[in-house]
């Protein structure tokens, strides 16, 4: 996908906010100019709102004030209650305001309207499958499914997210393995493919289910993953595709002989800096193999 960009710090966030509002009129009128009437009606959404990652009315209902966290004197962090049990959050979220923000905008990603949700009531990890959590961060992804899947393995290179995790998942520690590498096309002291951890772990004939959320990495982790496609097992994935503008089509072109869907919708993600027309992009890829059907 070549070099990129993408605001990772408060002040990289705050210029591309600043970069939205400048650019909201011509955004707003290029959409509205199209064709296909879903793309013109989130141009005339983003002329009476400006410009949003989610630019629909369904965000909207998404109010910090709604969101209810408490602090654990005993660690020192914040955390909230999700699928009935404690998700923690790093130390860098200190007031109850950052934490609560950081849960409002995780439950709106992940609303069943949104562009950017991984599953739905037919495309989620089934019983007995290991699951391999690419870019972890607080690990609400598995939380749903950790009674009934067999193993989950969270991917996770921030010192703050790992122990967030140990924290949310302690009770769990003989299912859930926190891994500190990064995923990608190849393999070194830090770095590990696919290919690799599959060969380690004894996971080729496992089913399993990949969630990939890695900052505009995923199409180097799919090149370290050429097995999959020879796994005579049903092997699922949800692939984020929002954060570079060619990242849907090159991860279609690898995986063209499988069922692939997308999310509905469409995202406007300014925050990578090279955003450009058309501006709007597909959030995430749900594929599968023959054997998942």
């Amino acid at each position: 996908m070549g070099t990129f960009k993408i605001a990772s710090n408060d002040l990289q966030f705050i210029r591309r906010e600043l970069w939205a509002r400048l650019h909201k009129k011509s955004i707003a009128n290029y959409l509205i100019g199209d064709d296909n009437p879903e793309v013109s009606h989130i141009g005339r959404y983003i002329k009476n709102n400006g410009v949003r990652v989610f630019p629909y009315d369904f965000a909207d209902k998404y109010n910090i004030n709604d969101v209810e966290v408490a602090f654990d004197k005993k660690c020192g962090l914040f955390y909230t209650m999700y699928a009935g049990k404690k998700l923690y959050l790093k130390r860098k979220y200190k007031s109850e305001f950052r934490a609560k923000r950081y849960i409002k905008n995780l439950m709106m990603e992940q609303d069943i309207r949104s562009p950017h949700r991984y599953l739905t009531s037919s495309f989620y990890p089934h019983k007995d499958t290991v699951v391999l959590d690419i870019g972890g961060a607080e690990g609400f992804f598995s939380l749903d499914y950790i009674n009934d899947v067999k193993k989950i393995y969270i991917f996770e290179c921030d010192e703050e997210w790992i122990e967030a995790l140990q924290y949310t998942y302690k009770d769990y520690m003989d299912k859930v393995v926190i891994i500190k590498k990064f995923v990608c096309d190849y393999s070194d002291e830090t770095h590990i493919t696919i290919d690799d951890f599959i060969e380690a772990n004894h996971l080729i004939n496992e089913s399993l289910f990949i969630k990939m959320d890695a900052e505009g990495n995923e199409d180097k982790i799919i090149e370290g993953a050429g097995v999959i496609h020879d796994m005579k097992v049903p092997v699922s994935l949800a692939v984020c595709t929002y954060h570079l503008q060619d990242a849907e089509q090159l991860i279609r072109d690898k995986f063209k002989h499988w069922f692939i869907e997308n999310s509905d919708g469409y995202m406007v993600y300014y925050y990578d800096y090279a955003i450009s027309k058309p501006y709007i992009r597909r959030g995430v890829l749900r594929i599968r193999n023959e054997q998942g059907k």
